[in-house]
């Protein structure tokens, strides 16, 4: 799979392309995905042979980020959250592996979370023309963003927003957002993790098919899992599985050099 990967980047001016040149709505998902694949795995093995893919993927994720901040489907267009998270998650892999990540990425992607934020930064919309009307699915998404980017466990936002996760609990159907908010509330701890553990162990479990040609696998209950398919959901439900064992939570001990300090919008509590 990684060396599919290291064959089929496409290199370019702008560093290298994980995604077709076509304006497809998935474009950027798939470079994010890769670039967090190939920059995780650098990490893990210290593989010299993957250090120019992950830099190239690296370097085309920062030529590409819009003026305001944002990445979407394709280059040129203004960012959503969405796409920005799976960019936001790449390059924290990049980070852990010793790729480099211009400090003017990481503050243009504070800018775009600024246009997207409401309730001081603990709810986050799809796209800033919709900020007074924020999902959770993107507030998840829009947390973890915050607390890679640099946010205490003692921020306003990230307290709410963990709050709020925690009152909505864990859903039989959005995946994605179950994806994003299961890392959020392991990186948060306690007992709210502790409770939306409990539910979304057992849930995955239990929704898992036993049987037949898709045993292993989880059926497509997702609302955006249509295109994706079974693949999709049975990726998000194994991810979602080892967050315990891909990710140390951060507010438990220092993990990495952050580059940014604090809460850089000033949302955070005295």
């Amino acid at each position: 799979g990684l060396n599919y990967l290291v064959e089929h980047g496409a290199p370019t001016s702008q560093g290298i392309r994980f995604c077709s040149d076509s304006r497809q709505q998935s474009n950027f998902y798939v470079h994010g995905l890769a670039t967090i694949a190939l920059c995780e795995a650098l990490a893990m093995t210290q593989d010299v042979r993957l250090r120019p893919a992950a830099e190239g993927a690296v370097q085309f994720i920062a030529a590409n980020q819009h003026s305001q901040g944002g990445w979407r489907y394709f280059p040129g267009q203004p960012g959503d959250t969405s796409v920005v998270a799976w960019q936001v998650m790449g390059l924290k892999s990049a980070q852990f592996s010793r790729v480099t990540v211009s400090a003017k990425v990481m503050k243009g992607i504070e800018s775009f979370l600024q246009s997207v934020q409401s309730d001081r930064g603990s709810r986050y919309a799809y796209l800033p023309r919709e900020r007074d009307r924020p999902r959770p699915s993107m507030t998840a998404a829009g947390l973890l963003c915050r607390m890679y980017l640099g946010w205490r466990e003692n921020s306003i936002g990230i307290k709410s927003g963990v709050r709020y996760l925690d009152e909505l609990g864990p859903s039989r159907d959005d995946m994605y957002y179950n994806y994003y908010a299961t890392q959020v509330l392991h990186h948060w701890g306690g007992e709210e993790w502790d409770r939306w553990n409990a539910v979304m162990r057992e849930h995955l479990v239990r929704t898992q098919r036993q049987d037949g040609h898709a045993a292993g696998s989880w059926d497509v209950t997702d609302p955006h899992g249509g295109p994706g398919g079974r693949l999709y959901m049975t990726t998000l439900a194994i991810t979602t599985l080892e967050v315990y064992y891909r990710h140390l939570p951060l507010y438990n001990r220092d993990l990495i050099e952050l580059p940014l300090e604090g809460d850089p919008t000033g949302l955070e509590s005295p």
